[in-house]
């Protein structure tokens, strides 16, 4: 009962957007830096809400592709990373173990950036309660709310205007944040209707859609629980990059003391700062732009490696989702459901492989590792050139989702309908080359272009051991 109340107490303040909490006037290095804490910190990365502009540009897009070949949307297909949320117990831990550390060894404040640290320092109180860990925080609420309102205004205005089972279906895994994730995107999407909604969950153990890397045996033997899988994550700890990192963080800090242990939980403070509060002038003041580059670059090795291209088995194992993606749009078509719309909420670990299986971050699996930029000795400059990111992938409240349109046949007298797909990608378009770029893919060629993992992968067979 207390989660379902505190649930409801977000959704009715979700309204009030949280303030930023900074200073005056800026310098240049500051602003450099301040932009790389928006769009550059990996999994913890704000999500990037589309502009106005940006929202009329793409509705006008799609407005005129599906006017000129006859189509109408019919059934939206989204499966959705939970929104921003607080800390785990473990990142709690750590950020409280690493303040304690910088508070007890007493800052005289030199200049004016080191005295600016030592203030918050000092004053600094830890907003993260632990009978709230991992859930979703307000801004997380907004969020979903936001990007509900907006497929609905996008795709679903002829949509049913009230939760119907046999019209809407909503998924989510066992954790609580993404239960609150699909409560407050029904929230947004059926117009602030506070209504009963149902939602499928899937026992601990038994989700091989959502959390197909829990359940895979192979998985967990080959990449999961091997230190070798990532190597790469584990060596850059150790770079040259990373010893300039810690220094530079210990002169910030003034404290000679401090160790790769707390750089790298005050990192994960700065990312919860901006992501929660949007507060860029305490834990984020210990970091300067080419140390943020560099920490983001360090994840995304982990994420690489573990949950993407790096392996193909890390990626291969989402194959299980895009199966039951498909498995509804074609239910749809051939009559056998009303759905309109189908939303699952997950997790990073489950973006990360699916975008890869679709292949969306356009990285080319046959090319050298020097070539994918994804080494620990890889240079800091080039490593900013690559192209996977895991904060563009999925960052908080990420989404991949595919619209499906009924069209008119092929010729002016034909009866039959076709059917055709816009991917998309965080809101935003996703062509490929296979389809030749088609905004509207054709469904059966969408079928072609991913045969393998959507009517050839056995999912029980790769992750039996």
């Amino acid at each position: 009962m207390r989660a379902i109340a505190t649930l409801l107490t977000l959704l009715l303040t979700a309204v009030t957007p949280s303030c930023a909490l900074q200073g005056g006037g800026e310098t240049t290095q500051q602003r450099v830096r301040d932009d790389v804490l928006h769009a550059h910190m990996s999994t913890k990365t704000k999500y990037p809400t589309p502009t106005r502009d940006e929202e009329l540009t793409m509705q006008q897009t799609e407005h005129a592709r599906a006017t000129a070949l006859q189509c109408e949307p019919i059934h939206v297909n989204f499966v959705i990373r939970h929104g921003t949320r607080y800390p785990t117990i473990k990142d709690i831990t750590r950020i409280a173990k690493t303040h304690a550390k910088l508070r007890g060894d007493a800052m005289s404040g030199e200049d004016e950036e080191r005295a600016a640290v030592a203030e918050w320092i000092t004053t600094w109180k830890n907003p993260y309660r632990a009978d709230e860990a991992g859930w979703l925080a307000p801004v997380g609420v907004t969020e979903l709310i936001a990007i509900g309102n907006r497929i609905r205004h996008r795709f679903g205005e002829h949509f049913g205007s009230h939760f119907d089972p046999a019209r809407f279906e909503f998924e989510h895994t066992w954790k609580p944040r993404t239960q609150q994730s699909a409560s407050a995107f029904a929230f947004g999407f059926f117009r602030s209707q506070l209504q009963p909604v149902f939602m499928h969950v899937d026992a601990i153990g038994e989700d091989h859609e959502l959390r197909f890397f829990d359940n895979c045996p192979a998985y967990d033997h080959a990449i999961d629980r091997n230190a070798t899988a990532t190597l790469q994550h584990a060596e850059y700890r150790q770079s040259a990059q990373m010893r300039a990192n810690l220094r530079r963080f210990r002169a910030l800090a003034r404290n000679p003391t401090l160790t790769q242990k707390d750089l790298e939980a005050a990192y994960a403070a700065c990312a919860f700062d901006v992501s929660v509060w949007n507060i860029l002038n305490e834990w984020c003041e210990l970091f300067n732009a080419d140390m943020l580059h560099s920490m983001d670059y360090f994840h995304d090795l982990k994420h690489f490696y573990k949950k993407s291209h790096g392996h193909a088995l890390a990626f291969e194992i989402a194959a299980p989702l895009l199966q039951d993606m498909f498995r509804s749009m074609k239910e749809r078509i051939d009559g056998q459901s009303v759905l309109e719309g189908h939303f699952r909420f997950a997790h990073a670990e489950t973006i990360l492989p699916l975008a890869s299986l679709l292949n969306v971050s356009y990285f080319d699996r046959h090319a050298s590792d020097a070539e994918g930029h994804f080494l620990s000795s890889t240079p800091l400059e080039l490593a900013k050139t690559r192209t996977f990111q895991a904060a563009k992938l999925a960052p908080f409240a990420a989404n991949i989702g595919f619209v499906l349109y009924e069209c008119a046949g092929d010729s002016p007298d034909s009866v039959t309908k076709t059917y055709r797909i816009a991917t998309l990608l965080n809101e935003r378009h996703v062509t490929f080359r296979e389809c030749d770029d088609e905004l509207l893919c054709p469904f059966d060629r969408m079928q072609t272009i991913f045969r393998r993992w959507i009517h050839e992968y056995d999912f029980h067979e790769q992750c039996h051991v």
